[in-house]
């Protein structure tokens, strides 16, 4: 039975499958995620400005590697052996992270099985996602909005847990304890054979499983070596981002020639919403690299309501907020999703995006409102939840949409590459986000100082994010009538 003609009762139950492996693997993910960056500061001693671009590489290549991944589930091993396999490498990477407190040569080959081991599943998962909706369009958005949301589950819960572990006890503690996410995904993945089964079989390309077997693991070990030496250097790091982008360019124009007149409007309007995907993921970035460090020194973490204290947040954990308020959010949408669906109303991918660069400048306003009536002093945790609230209203209309662009404007056959191909726009949008925030930080000790400094970047990004909006707003408009034309 395949996916075409799944049941609704074992489409539901397949989801769900998908649903709690998702995010199993992302608590593990994001519970490292929260705590890298000063955990480089701190126990390392990296300096600020590498430990940014150190982090932005490491997101670049993270999302870079779903390229590979997504084709060897196209081609070799199917969607969910290739999952499998990458929640293994991901249990690995974690685990030697934990090694690093005894020896620091273990970091970047830690960091290269971990963003191996993400390349293998993420496209894959979204792939099992893709197929199972495949013949019902009008529930894609919401089950991609769904599925986003349960990727912020876990990674909710870790990023409050994990920082909390890794204040209270040690890091070694901490790294720990991300790897039963991946390892509660693994063991998920292979038990759940009946919801599964029909969804990861090898595809029509497949070579034969000795081939595909030695093809596979030998094109994963390369890519491990390969990621590990890119993080050495941030110049190498940067020339790999580039060069991925140019990969992706070629394949999108390799597509674009042979294509029908209609393929292509689909494949322009893919193509510019994964430009747009770019952009955003600069903004995004910030979160883990130029806000966590002034949560860390320009912020007083303490909530406090008529003058009474109600809970106090460290640095790492004010990253919690934004998958927080995603889960919130999330469900609401895909139920208006849903609504305007059936009533012939929703609107459109293009315009979606638009509407979500609008919350990115009310997120970059507040912030920056907040630091300027500082005026030199700790900025008010109340400031940095309205800006995460606005940013997570963003990141449920782009990032949360990414995949659905991909499902509804990709060829289908090549699904899996293609996917691979939006997460490294998602990583080469963070490696930019990352250089813009190590190009900010200021080396000045003075609070006032830094103050004015991260004043002056949330400005900037707050007038740039507002020249995107009108941007996209305007392409939203001319993508739409181009896709009207589609006879």
């Amino acid at each position: 039975m395949g996916s075409n003609t799944l049941s609704p009762q074992k489409r539901r139950s397949s989801f769900a499958t998908v649903l709690v492996a998702e995010a199993a693997e992302r608590a593990g993910f994001y519970g490292v995620d929260a705590i890298l960056l000063l955990f480089m500061v701190q126990q390392l001693g990296i300096t600020d400005h590498r430990a940014d671009l150190m982090v932005g590489a490491f997101a670049a290549m993270t999302y870079a590697t779903p390229l590979l991944g997504g084709w060897i589930g196209d081609c070799l091993y199917g969607p969910r052996w290739t999952a499998i396999f990458g929640t293994f490498l991901l249990s690995a990477g974690y685990a030697l992270l934990a090694c690093t407190m005894t020896s620091r040569s273990f970091f970047e080959p830690a960091l290269a099985l971990v963003a191996t081991g993400n390349g293998l599943f993420k496209p894959n998962a979204a792939q099992l996602v893709r197929r199972l909706y495949e013949r019902s369009p009008l529930k894609r958005d919401s089950a991609f909005t769904l599925y986003y949301m349960a990727a912020n589950v876990g990674s909710a819960l870790s990023m409050f847990l994990i920082p909390w572990v890794r204040n209270t006890f040690d890091p070694l503690l901490a790294f720990s304890l991300c790897v039963a996410g991946p390892a509660c995904a693994l063991f998920i993945l292979l038990t759940q054979t009946g919801t599964l089964h029909d969804l990861g079989i090898l595809t029509r390309h497949s070579v034969s499983a000795k081939r595909a077997t030695a093809f596979g693991t030998g094109s994963v070990i390369l890519c491990i070596l390969s990621v590990t030496f890119v993080l050495y250097s941030a110049s190498l790091a940067r020339l790999a981002v580039f060069s991925c982008l140019t990969v992706v360019f070629i394949l999108w124009a390799t597509l674009y020639r042979r294509a029908t007149p209609s393929e292509k409007v689909n494949l322009a309007t893919l193509g510019i919403m994964l430009i747009q995907s770019i952009a955003f993921y600069c903004f995004y970035q910030q979160m883990q690299t130029s806000l966590t460090l002034f949560s860390l020194t320009n912020v007083d973490g303490t909530f406090r309501l008529l003058g009474h204290r109600i809970v106090t947040f460290s640095a790492a954990q004010f990253q919690a907020l934004d998958p927080l308020f995603i889960i919130l959010l999330s469900s609401s949408m895909a139920r208006i999703y849903n609504v305007l669906s059936r009533r012939n109303r929703d609107v459109s991918l293009p315009t979606k995006f638009a509407i979500g660069f609008g919350f990115v400048v009310v997120a970059f306003l507040i912030w920056w409102g907040g630091t300027h009536l500082a005026a030199g002093n700790l900025t008010s945790a109340w400031f940095m939840t309205g800006g995460y609230l606005a940013l997570a209203m963003a990141e449920v209309l782009i990032g949360g949409l990414g995949l659905a662009v991909v499902a509804k404007y990709a060829p289908a056959s090549l699904n899996g590459i293609m996917v691979g191909a939006y997460y490294l726009t998602v990583g080469a949008g963070m490696y930019l986000g990352s250089e813009i925030a190590s190009k900010a930080i200021s080396t000045a000790r003075s609070q006032a100082v830094q103050s004015q400094h991260y004043e002056n970047l949330f400005g900037i990004l707050c007038l740039c994010a507002l020249a995107l909006a009108l941007i996209t707003l305007f392409l939203a408009r001319q993508l739409n009538r181009m896709e009207k034309r589609i006879p």
